[in-house]
């Protein structure tokens, strides 16, 4: 068809090239006709005027008067019309006739020449040169003659070529009309074809063509132009297509397509992006127009879902506004919107299942009210034609929920017989369940259905829920099966299996869960206590002999637990008589009990012992008694015997643990008191100092040397009771497994004129000679803990100095031991001329906490016992090790070694880091939060005196004010934690919850509190980071510069979806 179409098509185009060449070669012909005839008049005129001429000259000679000139004229004449002439204009007429006649006439004239000659001679008396003349005419007469006829045949011509020329013309004319109107005709179908293109047809929507045509436009959105783009996806569309069918589903699609198309403005984009998505567009809205339009929407769309409970509408939407992203395409926006899509529809699946779990808890709870114990119920809607199991039991055959129609025609071929079916089928149709079921009469159906020999029975009840208008909403179908009562219990799983789906019945309906059930059992056995009758045992490979389980069944329960009592150790009997008796459990049953355990040892066939615990799983069955032809309950019992020896094995190891570890204890209290009684002394000692110091100022304000000279001894007393507080601290730190070792690239010798520059004070202070010999090594960039290796080089060298002889020696050394695969080792060497320590000493204290073995070899400020249980602590954790050597009287040397990643960054990087450390922060807007006034001032003096620009608040309130009131401001917030109004924690949240870029401010907590639990503290309420209280300025300046310079590569956050 679309070939034959084609073909067609060219046909009226072939016509129109044919008739357009016939009119071109028409014209031209035409053209030639024209010009011929024009040439035939001239011919016809010279013709006559050659007549004319020759009546003159024949005149003029016969009166004596010669007429050359005229004669040669008239030759002219007559050779041009021969033979045409360009000069006369004259053309050569093609026709034979007249050019035989103008032979004839040229030859006539040629004779009358000659004889007007002889006029000239004898006189025109003596010739005959009237006749002549007069056949000459004759002959031009003629020749004219021909002429016209030939010119009248040319016009002839003329006007069939010219009805030819009209004919073609008005094909011409009917064929481009012809296509002009397939040409229009073809214009209205493109139109129609564009419309289609960009419509959708199912919702009446612009479709996925157009919204893509939006979305890929290239240029950016400019900063001035407010864009949002909003996606919407619909939540159950799947639930929908699978369970009442695709004409359900479009139907669906197109209601909500109305639905938003009325409830979105008029004026904005609203299109369907395909499957379930759908695309708006709103422009010149900030975020609180978008999200109330979006609030709009979500309105009208819950109250259609109110109107039209058969297919209530649910979807998730975000939205991505332009201003929040710098220069933004629309593909962009809608990336950003899809995103926050997702998010809400993650929200909106939580709130749902939240929504489910309480209808199926209110549910069950009233399917327990009206009485009834269902192995199995489904919640159905129907209007929807749905449902969903609240319950699902072992024999279930249903899946967790779909189509109810399908769900009841199933059920009726797996429960009933082939006779059954068709009646059973009906009974649960909805059309009947409409008609019958109602609020104080539930509908109750029994099956029966014959499997081998056994015949499978059990009951349908349906239970009214509600309704709408008053049609049939909601309603439940329970499901109970019932055992023959000549039904064995042949394996272990059937029974347990029943009893958990009791107790998962008892988990949803009460939402509270069982403690434990016993996973792996030596035995399990299964009692009806109702008939006080052990009915099987089952036992696991080679544990029938461990437990003494040899015993035939059925057999009394009481009889059966007479006998093991026995075999029960005197001092666990009472445990076993708690549940030896039948007459017991059915008591502890009736009084709301429904699991039973007891432990008690008992002696094995090999005169051994077993520790056992006995649980005792209480469960009611209901069986069909064919002798009384209907059912009965049972209470049945499942006992499982778990071998808990080893458990009791390990609880023996644990007690002596637990005695070693209180030994243990013990002495470390007892260090622990040493260590208080020497703290006291040594904490006492720095604050008298500096309260003498304070004292001295006072009385001596005008003495400058004398206010020096106490101020530096008085900084010299802070830092070691800072000292001695920290050692405190990183000890208990390395004891609770706190401290956590952060690897970062250092350059080692400066490391180590830097732990030396810290102890040189002390140096000075006790003129010990201190010699650091040059480091033997190649690799100095390495990537490491410097803050760790510093410290366990200040700890060893102020051990060095404290227990130094006066004007003693230090010598350290630094040694490159190997390199490979880019790691490094080192050893560093510490050796003093000190008082050395005892080989026993070294080798059983040195390294524990608050040990020190000389108290009388003291200076001042001894220290806390403390450093070396440090210095092992982090050796331990760096994954190095340290070597002791010493003898009392002469000295000590300390050898470690430690591991290092060799830095492999360029001679550039290291510049830069190393220009990183300097810490200016000339421009740096700092906020700084702080209630206590001295703090508030040091740390004003700490940043003014490196270049930032500190602003003051001295609550959490007021931080939150002035971050809200100029968001672009602040540069990094140095937040105290603990303050009136409002502590740092709570205001931290508050600056996070603000909009951007006011959320986005670096915040530095400045806490007392340098533990773990309070680091996450921080960390949790917001805070990128923070500092331990005394403030180091050098630390604050680092990270004050590391999150700023962080900060201006983060981009802004993402903007939360709307709901």
């Amino acid at each position: 068809m679309k070939k034959a179409g084609k073909k067609n098509a060219y046909i009226p185009r072939v016509l129109m090239m044919v008739l357009t060449t016939v009119l071109i070669g028409v014209i031209v012909a035409i053209m030639q006709v024209v010009g011929q005839i024009q040439g035939t008049a001239r011919v016809v005129n010279y013709a006559g005027l050659v007549r004319g001429e020759t009546q003159r000259i024949i005149k003029l000679e016969n009166a004596s008067l010669p007429q050359d000139g005229m004669i040669d004229d008239v030759t002219s004449f007559i050779a041009g019309l021969r033979f045409g002439s360009k000069e006369l204009q004259l053309v050569r007429l093609n026709d034979v006739n007249f050019q035989n006649k103008m032979a004839e006439l040229s030859d006539e004239f040629e004779t009358l020449k000659k004889e007007i000659q002889l006029v000239r001679t004898v006189g025109c008396y003596q010739t005959d040169i009237i006749q002549q003349s007069e056949d000459f005419f004759a002959i031009c007469d003629e020749a004219t003659g021909l002429a016209a006829a030939y010119s009248q045949r040319r016009a002839t011509i003329l006007s069939y070529l010219e009805n030819v020329a009209v004919a073609d013309i008005v094909a011409l004319v009917a064929l481009i009309a012809l296509e002009l109107f397939h040409a229009l005709q073809f214009a209205a179908q493109n139109r129609v074809l564009q419309t289609k293109v960009y419509k959708d047809e199912a919702t009446g929507l612009p479709n996925k063509n157009k919204c893509e045509e939006l979305l890929n436009r290239k240029e950016s959105i400019p900063a001035e132009e407010q864009v949002a783009v909003c996606v919407f996806d619909l939540n159950n569309l799947r639930t929908i297509n699978n369970t009442m069918g695709h004409e359900k589903g479009d139907e669906y699609i197109r209601n909500f397509a109305q639905e938003l198309r009325t409830a979105a403005p008029e004026d904005q984009f609203v299109g369907r992006d395909g499957g379930d998505e759908f695309l708006m567009i709103l422009r010149g809205m900030d975020h609180a127009a978008v999200r109330h339009c979006l609030q709009q929407i979500r309105h009208h769309i819950l109250d259609y879902s109110a109107h039209h409970p058969e297919m209530p509408m649910s979807y998730a939407v975000g939205y991505g506004l332009s201003t929040d992203l710098e220069g933004p395409t629309m593909r962009e926006l809608f990336r950003e919107a899809d995103k926050n899509m997702y998010i809400d529809k993650n929200r909106a699946k939580m709130e749902e299942a939240d929504v489910q779990h309480r209808i199926n808890l209110a549910m069950l709870n009233f399917v327990k009210k009206q009485g009834y114990h269902f192995s199995s119920c489904l919640y159905c809607d129907a209007q929807q034609d749905r449902y969903r199991a609240l319950r699902a039991g072992a024999e279930t055959f249903l899946a967790a929920d779909g189509n109810y129609t399908g769900a009841a025609e199933q059920i009726a071929w797996q429960l009933c017989e082939a006779g059954q079916r068709h009646a059973l089928r009906d009974a649960l149709q909805l059309a009947n369940l409409q008609q019958v079921l109602k609020p104080d009469a539930p509908l109750v159906l029994e099956f029966q259905r014959k499997v081998g020999d056994t015949i499978h029975r059990g009951r349908l009840t349906a239970l009214y829920g509600d309704a709408v208008d008053g049609k049939l909403h909601h309603f439940v179908l329970g499901i109970e099966y019932f055992r023959d009562s000549d039904e064995k219990i042949v394996n272990e799983r059937k029974p347990l299996t029943q009893y958990y789906e009791q107790v998962k019945q008892s988990i949803l309906e009460s939402g509270d869960y069982v403690d434990a059930l016993m996973q792996m059992a030596e035995a399990v056995y299964t009692v009806d206590l109702t008939h006080d009758s052990v009915e099987n045992i089952f036992c696991r490979e080679g544990a029938r002999e461990r437990i003494n389980a040899k015993v035939e069944v059925p057999c009394s329960y009481d009889e059966y637990c007479r006998i093991r009592s026995d075999l029960v150790s005197p001092d666990t009997r009472e445990n076993f008589r708690i549940m030896d008796s039948s007459a017991k459990m059915l008591e502890r049953y009736s009084n709301g009990e429904r699991q039973v355990t007891v432990e008690y040892q008992e002696t094995t066939a090999d005169g051994g012992h077993i520790w056992l615990q006995k649980t005792m799983l209480m469960s009611e069955d209901t069986v069909y008694d064919r002798q009384l032809g209907h059912e009965r309950t049972i209470l049945y019992g499942i006992t499982l015997l778990k071998d808990t020896s080893a458990f009791h094995e390990k609880d023996e190891q644990e007690n002596r643990r637990l005695e070693a570890a209180y030994q243990a204890a013990d002495f470390e209290s007892k260090a622990k008191t040493e260590f208080l009684n020497r703290m006291s002394h040594d904490v006492r000692t720095p604050i008298n100092g500096i309260m003498g110091m304070l004292d001295i100022i006072r009385s001596h304000r005008d003495d400058e040397a004398r206010v020096d000279d106490c101020l530096q001894k008085i900084q010299l007393s802070a830092s070691h009771l800072q000292a001695l507080v920290n050692d405190v601290l990183d000890m208990s730190k390395l004891k609770s497994k706190e401290t956590t070792l952060e690897k970062v690239p250092f350059e080692l010798t400066a490391l180590l004129k830097e732990a030396a520059d810290l102890v040189d004070a002390q140096l000075i202070e006790t003129g010990i000679t201190h010699t650091r010999h040059k480091p033997e090594c190649s690799h100095t960039h390495l990537i490491g803990c410097p803050v760790q290796l510093r410290q366990i080089m200040v700890n060893l060298l102020s051990n060095a100095i404290k227990y130094n002889r006066p004007n003693g020696r230090i010598d350290t050394y630094t040694k490159e031991l190997s390199y490979e695969n880019g790691t490094v080792w080192y050893e560093f060497t510490i050796t003093d001329t000190g008082v050395g320590m005892s080989e026993a000493f070294v080798k059983n204290e040195l390294f524990r906490p608050f040990t020190q073995e000389k108290s009388d070899a003291r200076t001042q400020y001894k220290g806390t016992g403390l450093g070396m249980s440090i210095v092992k602590e982090l050796l331990n954790k760096l994954g190095g090790s340290i070597q002791v050597s010493s003898t009392l009287g002469q000295g000590t040397t300390f050898a470690f070694r430690l591991p290092f990643a060799v830095d492999t960054q360029d001679e550039e990087t290291q510049a830069f880091i190393s220009t990183d450390k300097s810490c200016k922060l000339a421009g740096v807007q700092v906020l700084l939060v702080e209630d206590n006034e001295i703090n508030m001032e040091i740390a004003e003096f700490y940043l003014t005196e490196r270049g930032a620009a500190v602003a003051k608040a001295w609550n959490g309130r007021e931080a939150v004010e002035k971050v809200k009131a100029e968001p672009r401001r602040f540069d990094v917030v140095l937040m105290d934690v603990m303050m009136p109004v409002l502590d740092g924690l709570a205001a931290t949240r508050e600056i996070r919850a603000l909009p951007y870029p006011a959320a986005g401010v670096p915040i530095l907590a400045m806490t007392a509190q340098d533990t773990r639990e309070a680091a996450q503290e921080c960390k949790d309420a917001g805070m990128n980071d923070y500092l331990a209280k005394p403030v180091n300025p050098d630390r604050m300046a680092e990270k004050i510069l590391h999150w700023t310079r962080q900060q201006t590569e983060t981009s802004s956050p993402a903007q939360p979806a709307a709901t």
